[in-house]
């Protein structure tokens, strides 16, 4: 994911190498099913992420230019501006937790939390210059972690930082577990185990980290698994790990075993309404998909809502619905 034209090309290449991987499955969603969602206006930049209860039927989509919050729900095509954005703000990772909307800000550097009742900002914190903070997870205790795709950090904001509305987040190194290629998108994709063990996928590379964090310091190992190069935002569903691809745009299913050591690639999802995507939310039977096609940036945006495989059913799910990011 990116806010300018040449970190686009940058991901739009990194993309194009997971057409080499080897594909143990793929599948073809029912594009008869497949709902399209239109941002109305597309007039706030390319979208980037989207974030969801995963029951209530409403989800909400960031626009990195200004950074515009925008509501949608599942029974109406139309996405409509709900928070309004501003110069030098921008919308990328997104993620609830509480009524609250947690929402990074790329190459801004900030991490800022709006109360979705009231539409008011509750809390911000900075980071600085230099990183892009991508994506998002929030423990069930209130903890918040963010990706940086270009500092070899992981920003650290707690629960009762938030709750008082400002802070200085911890800077957890990845260094040297995880090595940063210069010039392309590192940390991006992130999901909570649990809260204090974390899942991230390296784009650049398409390799996969389990985080584990302890009064002790932190444990970094990567997971045994096929590369996801280019792999976006991601998202736990039934115990699965959904990583996205911009090109091939696809879903990408791989199945985590229980010290989510390994993984192993079950399936990849595609559909003719995918275009350049970029993250992914749960809720009830769909996944949505954000079209955020950095590529052409062709208006109308959308999101694609592809049915979910199996279903509405919520047994095994411990996400939440929220992708990221």
């Amino acid at each position: 994911m990116t806010i300018n034209k040449s970190l686009a090309w940058s991901l739009a290449a990194l993309g194009g190498m997971a057409a080499v991987l080897t594909i143990s499955s793929v599948t073809s969603a029912d594009s008869a099913a497949t709902r399209v969602f239109t941002l109305t206006p597309s007039t706030h930049g390319n979208p980037e992420g989207v974030a969801s209860d995963g029951r209530g039927g409403v989800f909400f989509v960031g626009a990195t230019g200004d950074g515009t919050i925008y509501r949608g729900t599942l029974g109406n095509p139309g996405v409509a501006e709900f928070i309004p954005g501003a110069t030098g703000k921008s919308a990328v990772g997104l993620k609830i937790a509480r009524g609250r909307l947690y929402v990074a800000g790329g190459a801004t550097g900030n991490l800022v939390v709006y109360d979705l009742a009231s539409r008011r900002q509750v809390a911000a914190f900075a980071t600085g210059a230099g990183g892009f903070l991508n994506d998002i997870a929030v423990t069930a205790s209130g903890d918040v972690f963010v990706t940086d795709s270009f500092r070899p950090t992981l920003w650290h904001v707690t629960g009762a930082q938030v709750r008082a509305g400002s802070g200085t987040p911890e800077a957890i190194s990845v260094a040297p577990e995880i090595v940063y290629q210069a010039g392309a998108f590192n940390l991006n994709g992130i999901v909570a185990l649990g809260d204090r063990s974390l899942v991230v996928v390296q784009s650049s590379n398409g390799a996969l980290f389990r985080i584990d964090l302890d009064r002790a310091g932190r444990q970094i190992q990567q997971v045994a698994a096929d590369p996801v190069v280019g792999g976006d935002g991601m998202l736990l569903d039934r115990g699965r790990l959904v990583v996205v691809q911009g090109a091939p745009a696809q879903l990408t299913i791989l199945e985590l075993d229980r010290r989510a050591s390994r993984a192993t690639v079950v399936a990849h999802i595609t559909d003719p309404t995918l275009r350049g995507p970029s993250t992914v939310a749960r809720d009830r039977d769909r996944l949505l998909v954000v079209n955020a096609d950095f590529a052409t940036s062709t208006a109308p945006f959308t999101l694609s809502g592809i049915a979910r495989p199996g279903g509405d059913g919520d047994d095994g799910d411990d996400d939440g619905g929220d992708g990221d990011d």
